[in-house]
């Protein structure tokens, strides 16, 4: 994950950087007066211009400030609970550390209790699995790379969990890793049973079904293997062992290097390009290559960053990010725009 920490006192940036040393990969962000006490922070002017820049860019927001403040802050930027970033406050003595939003599949709860051990703080977390002492399938999905189908079944199940009724897990039996993800759920306690899907009992109990497929059924949470999206900008005449460089890097930098990218997105000012069709070709990835206006509205809509040098090019500051959002605006970015030799890159959960 990448974080930004976000700081407007003294003791919210001493608290930032004593943040910074524990977790990998943060950026510290500091209103403008503070520059003399940290050489590493990023400094903002104004807090609302710096959120809407950043709100995407990163998989976990931290402000060291008041919980109002958190909220007047992100309120315009919130989509979906299985698109925004998690977000926490922490108060500037570290007395609290709160899940404020994503808690589940953007991993705020989990993240909420590293940030109050590292900073001891006490930890506030109030989704209602969590407070029951008890592990959501959102939470599973996320662990295990699984998307959740279809999304309202989440708060049918969980619901189900709450009032003690006896959720229980299935795998499919006709596929070739159900034995793998019958093993992964025995960590979090689960005995799931191995089933063929024209078997399940579709009643009025709420169940979990792990496959490959993806069909919509009465009272069934599907949980189905993650498919990657890439968002790819290059330079031209960019040679195809150079975007698959990037590719790779990008993959490790997301964390998901097991995982294949089924498809590939970019402006359509790069749909003859030689080693970007050489490339989705040799690995069998389809290619979607969108016009600038429909890039634009994405760009528009989610306030993605933008290059000064890119738009001068080709007439639009954004490819990577708009690309893959252009083709499936459900997609979950997991690593923003990257830039590498020649090439940048996005990836996204579809």
């Amino acid at each position: 994950m990448k974080y930004a920490l976000i700081a407007v006192t003294e003791n919210g940036l001493n608290l930032a950087e004593k943040l910074q040393l524990e977790l990998q990969d943060c950026d510290i962000y500091v209103k403008e007066g503070r520059q003399n006490l940290s050489k590493n922070a990023i400094l903002f002017a104004k807090m609302r211009d710096l959120i809407a820049e950043i709100f995407y860019k990163y998989q976990a927001l931290i402000f060291f400030t008041s919980t109002g403040i958190a909220v007047r802050m992100i309120a315009p930027y919130i989509v979906h609970k299985s698109k925004d970033p998690a977000v926490i406050v922490v108060d500037e003595q570290a007395n609290f550390a709160i899940s404020l939003l994503s808690g589940h599949l953007g991993g705020a709860n989990e993240l909420t209790d590293k940030v109050a051990k590292i900073l001891k703080a006490v930890p506030v977390i109030t989704t209602a699995t969590d407070v029951n002492k008890m592990i959501a399938p959102d939470v599973i999905a996320r662990k295990l790379q699984l998307k959740t189908i279809p999304f309202s079944h989440i708060k049918n199940v969980n619901a189900a969990m709450v009032a003690g009724i006896k959720v229980p897990y299935y795998v499919d039996e006709d596929w070739q890793k159900a034995d793998e993800y019958v093993k992964a759920l025995q960590q979090f306690n689960i005995t799931a049973k191995k089933i063929k899907m024209s078997k399940l009992n579709l009643s009025y109990t709420p169940c979990v079904f792990i496959s490959p497929k993806r069909h919509i059924m009465t009272n069934v949470l599907m949980l189905s293997p993650l498919r990657l999206i890439a968002g790819v900008g290059c330079r031209k005449n960019v040679d195809k062992n150079l975007i698959d460089k990037a590719i790779i890097e990008a993959k490790k930098m997301a964390n998901c290097e097991a995982l294949e990218i089924k498809n590939l997105t970019s402006t359509v000012v790069k749909e003859h390009e030689v080693g970007l069709l050489q490339w989705a070709n040799e690995h069998e990835v389809k290619t979607h290559f969108f016009a600038n206006d429909i890039m634009q509205k994405m760009i528009e809509k989610y306030n993605l960053q933008k290059s000064a040098f890119v738009e001068k090019q080709i007439g639009i500051g954004n490819v990577c990010e708009a690309a893959i959002l252009s083709y499936n605006e459900q997609a979950k970015i997991i690593l923003p725009k990257t830039k590498f030799e020649k090439v940048t890159v996005s990836l996204a959960w579809e």
